[in-house]
């Protein structure tokens, strides 16, 4: 990556997810009493943790070798659920005081009941109990409750009230946040961005879910001063597609690799998408009842179904806005949401008579041959 100003932010984002320990222990440090708060994706309110005065830590899993877990999870259950369960029985996740759970599938329903078992002696397990229909006028005052109830038991946790005035200023930095990010998308697709990776990208994302939310939109806004936004004459290289079907697992770096070495350039992703859905959040009125509004209007997912807003019409937006020739579908092994969807999505695909490709994945990624060889056949098709 030859943009200066990104290599930097790079950097800072690796070494801050390189050893996230240490980070949160100098978080603490600075801050003595402040409380940490773990957050299971695909979509938990982070507003709340930081208007309590926590941080709030997104608990991602990793390549883990899962041994212990398999005697509290059954081995055909989706990777994030049975490495991260694994990471907590190694004690990994003792540093939280604190883990939210959004009842997102069954797995991960099955998997926050294990843990309010087994770990709350270490720390407190909440479910943040989402609505089942996001269509439904009852939705929004049945989450507004619902969040009021887990900020009391953050304000419990944290000793100290939820006042409005902290919470509109936690939507605040988090509105920023999924601004720069979604700039930084657009900032990607021109020829001084193109140069950017899948990884790379999934590494700058993925320190949003660990870095406090105002320095993390303080290394954004440098990146952009820095940049200055540049859009240089070299050539893009790569067949363009978008990377959908991964808002809760993420790959690992090295399959994500395969992507520009089989001569894709990923132009859009759901990288992290329910951390992104819900856009800009109002700040006139209730709070609770404007983070509630927010994530009933927001993106369509696997696991968040909206009878006004089908999920391909998302995807198809998606490949016109980067004027993309094809689409990758992502499917984390296990995950019956994103199985279940999978034919639907091809089927709208097909009729707009757009490529794609379905691959799964773990979060080990194993042998990356079969992968590259199904993407390189795939760009052909492309070309």
């Amino acid at each position: 990556m030859s943009n200066e100003a990104f290599s930097s932010l790079l950097q800072r984002c690796s070494e801050a997810l390189a050893d996230r320990r240490s980070y949160i222990e100098t978080w603490k440090a600075r801050r003595p009493g402040a409380k940490v708060v773990g957050y299971f994706p695909t979509y938990v309110p982070t507003e709340l943790v930081i208007a309590a005065g926590a941080l709030p830590v997104g608990m991602w899993g990793g390549p883990v070798a899962v041994s212990r877990a398999n005697a509290y999870i059954q081995q055909y259950t989706c990777s994030i659920v049975r490495s991260t369960t694994e990471y907590a029985l190694k004690g990994t996740f003792d540093i939280l005081d604190a883990a939210l759970f959004p009842p997102i599938c069954d797995a991960v329903k099955l998997v926050s009941s294990i843990w309010n078992l087994d770990f709350s002696d270490r720390f407190l397990v909440d479910m943040v109990n989402l609505p089942e229909r996001l269509d439904s006028t009852a939705s929004v005052e049945y989450l507004g409750a619902e969040l009021q109830r887990v900020g009391d038991t953050l304000a419990g946790l944290c000793g100290q009230p939820i006042t409005d005035a902290a919470l509109r200023a936690a939507i605040t930095s988090c509105n920023r946040m999924r601004s720069l990010q979604e700039e930084l998308y657009r900032w990607r697709r021109t020829a001084a961005g193109a140069g950017v990776s899948l990884a790379q990208m999934q590494t700058v994302l993925q320190a949003g879910t660990l870095f406090d939310s105002d320095e993390y939109v303080a290394l954004l806004e440098a990146f952009f001063a820095a940049s200055g936004l540049a859009t240089s004459a070299g050539k893009v290289r790569g067949l363009p597609v978008v990377v959908t079907g991964l808002p809760c697992q993420q790959p690992h770096a090295s399959f994500l690799d395969v992507f520009e070495s089989s001569g894709l350039r990923v132009v859009n992703d759901d990288l992290f998408l329910g951390m992104r859905a819900c856009g800009q959040i109002a700040m006139d009125g209730d709070p609770y009842a404007n983070i509630a509004r927010a994530f009933t209007e927001s993106v369509a997912l696997a696991t968040r179904y909206h009878s006004q807003r089908p999920r391909h019409e998302f995807v198809l937006e998606q490949v016109r806005a980067a004027k993309a020739k094809g689409v990758v579908l992502l499917i984390p092994k296990f995950c019956e949401a994103e199985w279940f969807d999978l034919r639907y999505l091809k089927e709208q695909l097909a009729q707009q008579s757009i490529p794609c490709i379905s691959l799964d994945f773990e979060e080990d990624p194993g042998s990356l041959g079969a992968v590259q060889t199904r993407l390189e056949a795939f760009a052909e098709t492309l070309a």
